[in-house]
């Protein structure tokens, strides 16, 4: 029903174009050329996928909700690679349904020492009068949800209204 909600949704609304912040969410982990990466949650309207394709990046995009805009972008986990590197996303972390069931998932697709970014407002109680917020990872809440899915958070940054979050598997 949630997938449902969220399809009926973006065939009548248009979310803004936070490319910039997904770019900068994905250098914020550390790429390395040659290594695949995922922006998790891509959505349909930014062109963050296709714009780090042409710098040479080995980057794809997983959104399960949205029409697929590219060959590069997935509705299908097992569409993604094999050997992911590092995850990275914007406005997305505060629609987590479980967050230590999908931190646990990240978990297990990425190998020991690599990052994901996580950037959103929702860091801070903002935005809630929406139905499709379920969780503000507010205080110490990142760092708590970092611990007990094998993680830790290796910085934090903030840029307006922005936060980014960057987790380390450990």
């Amino acid at each position: 029903m949630v997938d449902l909600d969220y399809q009926l949704l973006y065939s009548r609304y248009k979310e803004g174009n936070t490319t910039n912040i997904e770019i900068d969410a994905f250098r914020s982990t550390n790429p390395r050329r040659g290594e695949a990466y995922v922006n998790w949650g891509c959505g349909a309207w930014n062109s963050t996928v296709a714009a780090l394709r042409l710098e040479g990046w080995d980057v794809w995009g997983y959104e399960p909700s949205a029409a697929r805009t590219s060959e590069h972008v997935v509705s299908q986990k097992e569409d993604l690679p094999t050997k992911i590197s590092g995850i990275f996303s914007n406005n997305v972390i505060e629609h987590f349904l479980d967050p230590v069931a999908q931190f646990n998932e990240f978990n297990a697709l990425l190998p020991t020492g690599a990052r994901m970014a996580h950037s959103t407002a929702c860091y801070e109680y903002l935005y809630e009068f929406t139905r499709f917020h379920t969780v503000f990872l507010t205080g110490r809440s990142p760092q708590v949800l970092a611990e007990r899915t094998g993680f830790r958070v290796v910085d934090r940054t903030q840029q307006g209204e922005h936060i980014n979050v960057v987790f380390e598997k450990i």
